[in-house]
């Protein structure tokens, strides 16, 4: 029976119906992949998942530095010269500091950004704390969640309202880390509401970043969460947001002209309602609307351009061997030809969302289930440096989807479903996927899949035409200037698309269970950027060669990835994984540059916990990384290794449940680079306090 009265619901999916082996069973449920509950052996793709025990065990206080336990994912901390305080987070390859090939969800709400593509993971408005588990889809998931859904889907799903009462506290304090979250959850139950579970929370974040780089950020987070149970067949889930901070921004290493060093105000918030109803026994729908908006106020004043610029243009013409007089006299000729000093630049940005979805879900026979549905979106995007225009410009999305679970036999199982999308970029795009799981003893399933995926054109590959003026002497009418231009993207891109095939196989010995997965990815259509000539007029002097972005060619990606899990004693388990990845390119001249460098050939990662007593827990994680070369601001970084320590006491003080634990990341102090030769990780130790009352 399909029961409505959920306390929290994701896409349709119900979590509170699930016992608690689908949880912490040996084969648990997962939630997301194809939008119908299923166990992992009967999933379409490869899944990982991060429960709550694991993240507690970690000691991790970052979403990002979770997916260091997934198999093939790449994480580097405060990576790229802009949102310099952000992760880059990737799978099998593109890293870069602006991924945008991965749809990431937090309770079914789409958090990327239209602007580039990735996630600003440190200003979503939850923390690790919050969290119940995490789904990680390993592959291609348009066919459930649309475009972006590339590489993988990362869906993060918070913890019930009723899975607490009352209020907790947590405190965290380390090497250039402070936390503090206050959190009140409980019921109200009186005449005019009735039965409604709900929770608040409040919190603060401040990080210092890693030494050497301006990557200061600091984090008001505000969220709520209400459940309303209106009778045996109906539910409401109402979810708001809202975070606002600091960040640091820009790098004067990489650009000392325009983009300086300096503090910028970011806000964001949402909302989002979703409504269950029990059609029938086998019958669910659901209706889920929400809005997102995340602005940037970074109105500021460049350095000193007639300083620069004399400096500049003394270094190109010692370079090119001019004499030292005459490199003087050139650059003071140019330095004195600028009218002013310096000039105001307006890279205030505002992003908002507006999504609408239905979905249903029935059984059409005893051994055949199906979910479809629908979803509108609007995008609308202020950038006036990154577009060009003081226009808000508009971004429309229509989809239709669907998967059918068809059980052959107690052995045979087949998924089959599809994405139908329609946007404005890149018009309508259709991404299939189907798999057959074969059952080949009790506990032992493989499956053998095939998906197809495409990656619909961010803002910045699609309409990236800045366009920086700095005035000159003398002044005339028109006024003479210089033009400064990165990029005037000619638009009309065609989406990367990708073609996977896997075989995977899930098995448990005894307490050994394993998640093995062999993969073969086709990627064609890559965006690459070129040199691009613009006309300007005679009375504008450009100084630099912009660029556009187009298609180019294709590349491979294949390899074997493995998740193990083995439960040591009864209270000793391991957890490990393991990942091999080749990218190659007939034609790799038609790629980014370090495209097949692009993901570290070997990965492996391993979180061995242990239970003390009633009271003592202790954890010990290693992970090991090859060298990669990242796109964009990344580069080249050798292979590095960390290894973490937690340790925690549980404790009563009256009628207060307590935690203490320390974490120590990097315990060896390795001094490692990660992203990019700037970026050192040093060792970094934290104390957390949790008060439960």
């Amino acid at each position: 029976m399909l029961n409505a009265c959920t306390a929290h619901a994701i896409d349709g999916i119900s979590i509170q119906n699930l016992s608690e082996d689908d949880y912490i069973g040996d084969v648990p449920k997962v939630l997301t992949v194809s939008r119908l509950a299923q166990s992992k052996e009967d999933s379409p793709s490869a899944v990982t998942i991060i429960d709550r025990k694991t993240i507690r065990a970690s000691g991790i206080v970052d979403i990002p530095e979770l997916l260091r336990l997934v198999p093939g994912f790449y994480v580097g901390k405060n990576a790229g010269f802009i949102y310099n305080s952000n992760h880059a987070v990737s799978y099998h390859g593109m890293t870069s500091a602006y991924t945008g090939a991965m749809q990431v969800l937090i309770n079914g709400r789409s958090v990327y950004s239209p602007l580039y593509g990735g996630v600003q993971w440190s200003e979503l408005p939850i923390t690790v704390d919050g969290i119940d588990r995490i789904e990680i889809t390993r592959g291609p998931n348009a066919a459930s969640y649309g475009a972006n859904s590339f590489l993988g889907v990362i869906s993060i799903i918070t913890k019930d309202a009723k899975d607490l009462t009352g209020s907790s506290v947590r405190l965290t304090h380390g090497n250039g880390r402070n936390e503090a979250l206050y959190r009140y959850s409980g019921n109200l139950n009186n005449d005019a509401l009735n039965d409604v579970n709900f929770r608040v929370s409040v919190g603060y974040r401040e990080d210092n970043g890693l030494d050497n780089r301006n990557d200061y950020k600091r984090t008001n987070i505000l969220n709520f969460q209400a459940d309303k149970r209106i009778d045996a067949n109906n539910e409401f889930n109402i979810e708001l947001g809202l975070t606002n901070g600091d960040r640091a921004d820009g790098e004067a290493a990489k650009d000392f002209v325009l983009f300086v060093p300096r503090m910028r105000d970011i806000s964001s918030n949402y909302q989002l309602i979703r409504w269950r109803h029990n059609v029938s026994e086998d019958s669910d729908f659901s209706l889920q609307a929400y809005h997102s908006s995340n602005n940037t106020d970074d109105n500021f004043t460049s350095t000193n351009l007639r300083a620069n610029a004399r400096r500049l243009t003394l270094e190109r013409a010692l370079r090119r061997g001019t004499s030292l007089a005459t490199a003087q006299a050139q650059a003071n000729a140019f330095a004195a030809s600028l009218r002013d000093d310096q000039i105001s630049l307006n890279n205030d940005i505002q992003l908002d969302r507006y999504d609408i979805e239905a979905q249903h879900t029935f059984s059409a026979a005893n051994n055949l289930r199906i979910v479809w549905g629908g979803n509108l979106r609007l995008d609308t995007t202020y950038a006036p440096y990154w577009l060009g225009t003081e226009n808000t410009d508009h971004f429309n999305l229509q989809r239709v989807f669907g998967h059918a679970e068809w059980r052959l036999n107690d052995q045979f199982l087949v998924n089959m479903g599809s994405m139908v999308e329609h946007n404005s970029f890149s018009g309508t795009d259709i991404s299939p996927r189907a798999s057959f799981n074969m059952k080949l003893a009790p506990k032992h399933t493989v499956r053998f899949g095939v998906s197809s995926a495409t990656r619909t054109p961010n803002y910045i590959e699609e309409k990236y035409n800045d366009a920086t003026y700095i005035p000159r002497r003398p002044i005339t009418n028109p006024p003479r200037s210089y033009l400064f231009k990165r990029y005037a993207d000619s638009g009309n891109l065609t989406p990367e698309r990708i073609l996977s095939k896997e075989i995977g196989y899930l098995g448990q010995i005894g307490n050994f269970n394993i998640d093995a997965r062999l993969f073969d990815d086709d990627i064609r259509n890559i965006l690459i950027s070129k040199d691009v000539t613009i006309s300007v007029p005679p009375n504008i002097v450009s100084l630099n060669i912009p660029k556009t972005y187009i298609n180019g060619g294709s590349a491979k990606v294949r390899g074997f990835e493995t998740q193990v899990k083995f439960q040591l004693l009864n209270t000793t388990q391991l957890m490990a994984n393991f990942s091999h990845v080749d990218i190659s390119s007939d034609n790799a001249l038609a790629l980014p540059n370090g495209f097949t460098k692009s993901a570290p050939r070997n990965t492996f990662s391993a979180l061995i916990t242990h239970q003390f007593d009633h009271n003592w827990d202790a954890s010990y994680a290693y992970y090991q990384t090859g060298s990669v070369e990242a796109l964009g601001d990344g580069q080249p970084v050798a292979l590095n290794r960390r290894q973490d320590v937690w340790i925690a006491r549980k404790f009563n003080l009256n009628r207060v449940n307590a935690e203490l634990s320390m974490a120590v990341e990097n315990l060896f102090d390795e001094n490692y680079q990660e992203f990019a030769l700037y970026n050192t990780v040093g060792r970094r130790a934290l104390v957390n306090l949790n008060l439960n009352f």
